[in-house]
Parts: C-alpha cells; structure tokens; sequence
C-alpha cells in the first residue's frame, strides 16, 4: 500500500469500506490531510478516521452524518471548498480577536508592578482597567467575527489538528511587541503629564510612600497648608529666588504639596494649580500660566501643584492604551498580509473605533461619569498624544514583520521560510 501512495495519481476504483479505510490509514500514515466523503453506513468507518469527514446531506445515512465534520446539505461537491474557506475564516478571526484583548494585558500589569516596585504614584487606576477590558475593547473585539478571509487564504496547507489557537508564536507577537509597546506609550504619558504639573521623572520614584498626592476622604482645604514639606512662607522664598533668576528651581527631593478639598463648601479644587509670581504665590486654573523661567535649563518647566496630577495621568494613561489597541486593530486585521488589503471596509471595525473615542470623551468630560470614575477631563496635548509614535513603530514593526514573511526567501522550497516558522502567528 505504501509503495503504490508513493505515486503522483493514483485511483482505487470499486474498493470496499474495509478498503477505504485502509487507505485512509495509509496517506495519514504519510502524512496526508484525508478528506473523505461518502452516504452510506459502511463510509461510516473511513468518514470518521479522515481528518476531514464528510458526507452527503440529501442522500446520506443518519449514521454517515454523524461520524462527519462536514455534510453538503445540497449534496453539490462545490460546496466543500466554500466550508472549508469559512472553516479558515473564522479559525483566523477568531485568532485576531484573541491576539487583540490579550495584547492590552501587558500595558494594564505594568502600572501596577512600577507601582509595587519602584512605588511609583499608581498609572493606571483599576476603575479604568475595567473601563478599558469592559468598555473599550469589547465591540472592536466582537468586530473581528466580521472581516473578510484574507487573500490567499485557499494556498495554505492544511491545519495539523495539533495546532492551538492560542500559540507560543501568538504570545511572543502579542505581549513581547504589541503589549511593550503599548506600555511605553503609556507611560510617556504619565510621565509628560506628571511632569506638566510639576513632578518631575526623578521624583516620582518613592512617591507613593509619601503624603500629599491626593487629597483623602473628609479633608478639608487649608489655605494655610504647607505646600511641599514645610510652610507656604518657605514657598513664598523658593519662588522669589525662582523668579529674580537665584539659584535653580528645581524641585529636587521635596516633599509632595499637601493640597485639600473644601468639602464643606462644596468647592471644586481640581482644576486650581500653585503659580509663582512676582507679587509671590498665586491659584490659577490656566496650567499654561504655570511656569517659572529656569535659569539653568534651556525650557521652561512647570512648578504648579494640585491634588489631581495623579487623576489626570491616570487619564492620560487610559487614552494611550485606547490609541495603542486601534492602532493595535490594524495589526491583528491580518496575519501576513498588510493591513492596507483589507482596507476599512468591516463597518463593525469602524463603529469600534467610534465607540472607544465616544467612551473615552464620555468618561472623562462628562463631569458626573468623570468624578465617579475619578478620571479628569485632559488638554489635548494630553489625550494620549505622547503614545501616538511608539504606534506608528509598532504598526510599522508589524507592517515589516509581515513583508518579510511573505518575501523572504527559504533555502527548502517545501518549507516555510525562517521569518513563517519563529514569527507568524
């Protein structure tokens, strides 16, 4: 038997059910995908061995159907490439939801370790992690079940049934450049915020340890309360030296500003920040006006305080993640080819997209939602513009991964080539 299946073309006329099914033992034994069809109940045997088992919908046996992966309910031969295509399709959709939902794991954990080990004033709150898993991604997720079958979908060679939807290659794609890239987004963010309302990068390592960073539940405002580490007289020094060109004005190791809420009165606070002067220390809501001219620096740099910086990173955060997973989306649209071939013609894919910006602006201008969610209505130099370069590089990185798939030459005509083998999910 294994001789004769050596041949190109070979044709076994007028066998019997026990010889079918050792010939459908002998090609798996070769290494064959085995599709079988047949009606009647002694094609039951060879129908359920073969890889693909398929029998007849009008003609055939109860017992035929049943042992099948496959029945032509039109009993038409046709039919068996078009399920076989829709098999394939919705095997890879279902790969790109996956490979999208996991992909914003990476940048939601790495708050919370920064968080844990350098003590870092926390990212990313846990209300907006949430908001991102059961918000944002939810319909862009779903989207996937309707795009297209790829280009080319028909020439692969088929899937062994060892294959897992969820594979080494998928989590290496996924987490080690999608996720990284996404929590470097992130954090460019918060950092850029933090720093917008006079934190700078140094500082914040420890911060978390300290007091001040936030105002905690029943606090009343001060006007009297020091505003980092010692007393407001201290400030008034620091920011006439600042002013009159005296030494740096750095923050350096103080102590984060001790800002509170007048709860009493129902006066909102959030938006007010600490501005030096020449008449001394002021309160303004405009974070443009908050700036003192450093003499041993090249820009300016803000030294302006309030109790909300954490709030607005936080958000800031959150809206990078959000732009990283619709960059994100184009690169799970396809597996090897560009996403420039399918286009934007899933309208679900385009109403995704308007749903996470439409949740996003709700969350965070919407002013009952947004002191709920303790999310804060951001400047748009602050809406995740930071992380928008490191997703063009991912896109780009993924645009390259997948040219060189496609093109890059294998020594082994029969073999994939090395970028296929360690690089397609």
């Amino acid at each position: 038997m294994a001789k004769w299946l050596e041949k190109p073309r070979i044709v076994f006329a007028r066998t019997t059910p026990a010889q079918k099914l050792i010939i459908v033992k002998g090609c798996q034994q070769q290494g064959h995908i085995v599709a079988v069809t047949g009606d009647g109940v002694n094609d039951s045997p060879a129908i359920k061995k073969a890889d693909i088992g398929i029998a007849m919908g009008i003609t055939g046996s109860d017992v035929a159907k049943d042992a099948a992966d496959m029945i032509l309910l039109t009993d038409d031969f046709a039919a068996i490439i078009l399920g076989i295509e829709e098999g394939r399709k919705i095997f890879d959709n279902l790969k790109k939801s996956i490979a999208y939902c996991l992909t914003s794991n990476i940048p939601e954990l790495t708050p919370f370790l920064f968080f844990v080990i350098l003590r870092l004033p926390l990212p990313l709150s846990t209300i907006l992690v949430l908001a991102i898993d059961l918000g944002t991604d939810i319909i862009p997720a779903i989207a996937f079940a309707s795009e297209e079958a790829e280009l080319g979908i028909m020439l692969r060679p088929p899937r062994k049934k060892t294959d897992h939807m969820v594979t080494r290659k998928l989590l290496t794609c996924v987490y080690g450049t999608g996720g990284v890239f996404a929590s470097l987004g992130g954090f460019l963010s918060y950092f850029v915020v933090m720093r917008d309302f006079g934190y700078p990068i140094t500082g914040l390592i420890g911060m978390s340890t300290l007091k001040g960073i936030r105002p905690n539940e029943g606090d009343v405002f001060d006007a009297n309360a020091p505003y980092f580490g010692n007393t407001s007289e201290e400030f008034k020094t620091y920011c006439d030296a600042c002013m009159s060109g005296i030494g740096s004005c750095d923050l350096g190791d103080r102590e984060a500003p001790n800002w509170l809420y007048n709860t009493d009165k129902h006066i909102d606070l959030r938006l007010w920040y600490l501005k030096c002067s020449p008449e001394g220390v002021e309160r303004t809501a405009d974070i443009h006006t908050c700036r003192v001219k450093q003499i041993s620096r090249i820009s300016d740099v803000p030294v302006c305080f309030t109790p909300d910086a954490l709030k607005y990173a936080q958000t800031a955060f959150f809206f990078s993640i959000v732009l990283a997973q619709i960059s994100n989306s184009f690169i799970c649209k396809t597996r090897k080819h560009s996403f420039m071939f399918g286009g934007l013609s899933n309208f679900s894919m385009l109403f995704g997209f308007c749903s996470e910006i439409v949740l996003c602006l709700i969350l965070a201008y919407a002013h009952p939602i947004n002191v709920a969610l303790n999310s804060r209505d951001v400047t748009f130099l602050h809406f995740g513009v930071p992380s928008i370069p490191f997703s063009i590089i991912s896109l780009t990185y993924d645009e390259t991964r997948k040219f060189l798939i496609r093109n890059l030459k294998s020594r082994d005509p029969r073999k994939p080539n090395w970028m296929e083998r360690n690089h397609a999910w």
